[in-house]
């Protein structure tokens, strides 16, 4: 004979396991399946944002915007998206459990994320000390005047004109004076300026400028190198 404790026993796991089997029917029913689609765009001005990263939380699906801000993924009614991208502030978003449609549209804006620095300022020298020595010490360079001066010497001419040749305009205009010149004498005898006076008078007019020139050249090397 059943002792009436061993009864109460009996009856109370029948409970419990019609019990939690109940639960576990209410519990695992199936979540709705959501297909999610949208754009995310920048919140200062409406463009569209690309390569965002979209993460469902908590899990580790997820997927990312293409170039023009559109995004599309599979989910469950009730879960949470994170949006993220570089230079923009991180949002969550939770996708609602109401839904009665498979398929739900997202238009989310990110706001910019800026960040201020603190102001640096970068010294040539690592200290005033250094500075102080370093503009001591500075080798000021000629003024203009001088550096002029030194540009039109007759001896920094003689040597540039020396080490110097034709260029390319040089040449080209020394062939078209002589081909011009072939052409105004086309058909007669070229004239022979050995036999000019005036061509002897300008040529002895130059080379007379030049002696002049030689001598004063001279003077002032000499006042330059005087004590």
């Amino acid at each position: 004979m059943v002792s009436p404790v061993l009864k109460r026993l009996a009856c109370f796991a029948l409970l419990t396991m019609f019990g939690s089997i109940a639960m576990s029917q209410v519990s695992g029913s199936p979540r709705k399946v959501v297909q999610i689609a949208g754009v995310v765009m920048d919140n200062e001005n409406l463009q569209p944002i690309p390569y965002v990263n979209i993460a469902v939380k908590r899990t580790y699906r997820g997927t990312s915007a293409d170039v023009n801000g559109f995004f599309s993924l599979v989910t469950y009614a009730g879960d949470s998206l994170v949006f993220s991208s570089i230079g923009f502030r991180t949002v969550t978003v939770k996708i609602p459990d109401t839904i009665e449609t498979d398929r739900y549209t997202i238009y989310q804006s990110l706001m910019r994320d800026t960040l201020e620095l603190p102001v640096t300022v970068i010294y040539p020298w690592p200290s005033k000390e250094k500075f102080r020595e370093a503009f001591l010490n500075l080798n000021v360079p000629d003024d203009d005047f001088e550096i002029a001066r030194k540009n039109v010497l007759l001896s920094e001419l003689k040597e540039r004109a020396k080490h110097s040749k034709m260029d390319a305009g040089m040449n080209y205009r020394l062939l078209t004076q002589q081909r011009a010149d072939q052409l105004y004498y086309a058909g007669q005898q070229m004239p022979n300026n050995l036999l000019n006076p005036f061509a002897w008078q300008q040529f002895l007019r130059i080379w007379n400028q030049q002696k002049d020139e030689k001598r004063r050249q001279k003077a002032r090397e000499w006042d330059a190198y005087e004590p």
